[in-house]
């Protein structure tokens, strides 16, 4: 056995029940980020995948829609936050299945582009409950937005209004609520943004997750981050080329076709909810309209 697993400090510990947790450590910001989708509104027809800086706990985004599993969404986000910001994370922390396959190569390709590369790997993966910097961070979300929505749609479900077995009911879900989700997960994180972390035992640095993010020089790190070895344009071809926008809507076309010819109105010209009444409200109107029919 080893002799550190014997030493006097750690069996008094491990008799006393004791968790020594370590202590997260990143030299700054983009130095690991981690992403990951949650799954808690997936049986009614909504997903959600997220991405946090790991030094900063900075959400870098946050999105909503039909699906967290098709790995060219999964790229296109990670494709427009570095469009955006015209940097590399140095590395990125990841599940090991299939929607990440793009990001990984991706990922890869653009790190080991760069000569200054070689100190830490382009992407780390391994189970979704080892990723635990965002883990924590989607039950914050689960307590402040998820959870009101998991019981409203039980509720529905209860009552009769929601058969998550019927397709339609799932497209117009979609179509009703998720303008609404999208709001509230907005306003989330750029409340989470800007909110003070407090000090902690096993925390590297306590502060403001954009100030964080964008000074970490001041705190005695720096941007970790690698520049982009592409100009723009040839960034917006790997975008077109190897991800997708989320549809329209999150509904599928034959659905929003169907509309159009029921409603006489152009599906780029629907009127959408903006809070959760009327987003029921146009579900109820909705679920009529749409009796008999089938997708």
């Amino acid at each position: 056995m080893r002799q550190n697993f014997l030493t006097p400090e750690l069996v008094n510990a491990r008799a006393r029940r004791i968790l020594h947790r370590r202590v997260y450590t990143n030299r700054g910001s983009n130095d690991l980020i981690h992403i990951d989708g949650y799954d808690k509104l997936k049986p009614y027809g909504i997903a959600i995948h997220g991405a946090i800086d790991g030094f900063s706990r900075k959400i870098l985004w946050l999105k909503a829609g039909p699906s967290n599993n098709n790995p060219q969404y999964i790229a296109r986000f990670y494709l427009n936050f570095v469009k955006e910001t015209k940097r590399i994370p140095r590395c990125v922390r990841l599940d090991d299945g299939t929607e990440n396959g793009i990001v990984r190569d991706l990922q890869t390709a653009f790190v080991l582009s760069q000569q200054d590369s070689t100190d830490m790997p382009p992407f780390l993966r391994g189970r979704s409950t080892g990723n635990q910097r965002i883990e924590r961070f989607w039950g914050s979300l689960r307590q402040t937005v998820c959870e009101f929505w998991r019981n409203y749609f039980r509720e529905m479900r209860s009552s009769g209004e929601l058969d998550q077995l019927n397709p339609i009911d799932i497209q117009c879900i979609r179509l009703c609520f998720l303008s609404v989700i999208k709001y509230q997960l907005m306003v989330f994180q750029s409340t989470w943004n800007v909110h003070r972390i407090r000090a902690q035992r096993n925390c590297q640095v306590s502060g403001i997750p954009s100030v964080l993010y964008h000074q970490p020089q001041v705190y005695g790190y720096e941007d970790r981050s690698l520049p982009l070895s592409c100009n723009i344009g040839i960034l917006q071809e790997i975008i077109d080329e190897y991800s997708l926008e989320y549809p329209l809507y999150g509904c599928e076309n034959d659905f929003l076709v169907i509309l159009e010819e029921i409603t006489g109105v152009d599906k780029h010209a629907f009127t959408l909810p903006t809070n959760v009444r009327e987003a029921h409200e146009l579900y109820v109107s909705l679920k009529e309209c749409l009796n008999g029919y089938r997708i």
